[in-house]
């Protein structure tokens, strides 16, 4: 079986009176068509699928291009099948037709929990031996094979928020010894856009975690002088910069009271992020555009006690060069994921909501009730320029949710020209 998808039942469209669905609009998309690329369960329960027996991963995302070809990594991947000799893999394909296209070998022993793709297909990730020896690595689609990423003469000893863009590319939040820097490496240079105080003194208390788009900008939440005044920035590759929008502490009329730590930046200079607002301290995702008249500011959603979404979880949004928001949240049946523009807001999928796997019709959540919301999602959604979301799931099977099923990894499609490699089509 090449893949697996079947269409929503009514429980999954944007039908229940509890949720305030908002009108349908042609810019935000509908989703009907969810599809398996692979699954992982521990080994004593089965041998997952597409996916070598034993492999596992955790708290991964996944990433998505325009020519809907997934990528994800995988923390532990049988080598040559042994059980007993294990190593991280990258996982790389399309329309649930792919595998491990990386296998890493001791001294490896870890890949980052999120990795980047671009139009080409090709993969940024980083690796580490034993919790040291950071290497940044760039997966070759047309090649099918990964080299480590030359970035001198920048010295890296961690990375982290990596981005890889058409160009090949590739932002990250660069460890630097006592301190951090926002750099980029390809097109024939490695350039520091701009390093923290402990690196040498200058404004910046502190560098979070970075985006970068397809003009080589960095954006980042960025602590000014001290760590309770913050602001999100967009920094050319000399240091200089445009600012999207300021806490309240940097601004006392600024309604925002705190930015989380990541977010998203698209080609037309836009940044998603999920902050509290000052009035009610209440969580939302907003959507930054600069503009010649200033920076717009976007409320894509908020949580409202009786409304549609009642949490939104810590973790950054991911938006398309549309402008198009997915993020991971909760309304009133429990952990979902949304996506919206500003206008509407719909949601993709979520707890208890039904897919096609090779195992047949599963639920998503977890296999245990906890009161306290046991993560059902792991990681970040991703999205593409059609509005297709990837995403990865916890699995039961339908009616019995005391029985696990590991985690999925699925593309949510939007609606319209998605054919199916073994024929399928769109309902």
């Amino acid at each position: 079986m090449s893949n697996l998808r079947i269409p929503f039942p009514v429980a999954f469209a944007c039908v229940p009176l509890a949720l305030a669905c908002p009108l349908a609009s042609a810019a935000v998309p509908t989703y009907h068509s969810v599809e398996l690329q692979a699954r992982s369960n521990l080994l004593v329960n089965d041998p997952g699928w597409n996916l070598p027996p034993g492999s596992s991963f955790n708290s991964i995302s996944a990433s998505i291009n325009d020519s809907r070809i997934v990528t994800f990594p995988v923390q532990i991947v049988p080598i040559n099948g042994d059980q007993g000799n294990t190593g991280p893999g990258l996982w790389h394909g399309s329309h649930g037709v792919g595998g491990i296209v990386v296998q890493h070998e001791s001294p490896v022993d870890g890949i980052s929990a999120n990795v980047s793709i671009n139009a080409d297909g090709d993969v940024a990730y980083y690796t580490w031996d034993d919790g040291t020896n950071y290497r940044l690595r760039l997966f070759d689609a047309a090649t099918v094979q990964s080299q480590i990423v030359n970035t001198l003469p920048i010295t890296p000893v961690a990375y982290s928020g990596l981005s890889i863009n058409a160009a090949g590319v590739i932002g990250y939040r660069a460890g630097l010894g006592s301190g951090y820097g926002l750099a980029s490496t390809g097109a024939g240079s490695s350039l520091l856009h701009i390093v923290d105080a402990n690196v040498q003194p200058g404004p910046y208390a502190y560098i979070y975690t970075p985006a970068m788009n397809a003009q080589r900008l960095i954006a980042s939440k960025v602590s000014i002088g001290d760590f309770d005044h913050n602001e999100i920035r967009s920094f050319a590759s000399d240091g200089s910069f445009i600012t999207l929008a300021v806490d309240k502490a940097t601004d006392p009329a600024s309604p925002y009271r705190r930015f989380d730590n990541g977010l998203a930046y698209n080609d037309a200079g836009q940044v998603a992020v999920v902050l509290n607002l000052d009035a009610g301290n209440v969580r939302a995702v907003y959507r930054f555009s600069p503009g010649p008249s200033g920076v717009e500011a976007t409320e894509i959603a908020r949580v409202e006690a009786a409304g549609t979404i009642r949490a939104i979880d810590s973790f950054a949004p991911a938006m398309n060069n549309d402008g198009l928001v997915t993020f991971r949240g909760r309304d009133a049946n429990g952990q979902a994921i949304y996506v919206g523009d500003g206008t509407t807001l719909r949601r993709v999928i979520g707890k208890d909501d039904l897919v096609a796997t090779d195992l047949g019709i599963a639920g998503i959540g977890q296999h245990v009730d906890d009161p306290n919301g046991w993560p059902i999602f792991s990681g970040a959604p991703g999205i593409n320029a059609h509005g297709d979301i990837a995403f990865i799931a916890g699995l039961y099977p339908q009616g019995n949710n005391q029985v696990e099923w590991g985690s999925g990894v699925f593309v949510a499609y939007a609606d319209g020209d998605v054919i199916f490699q073994d024929g399928f089509e769109n309902p």
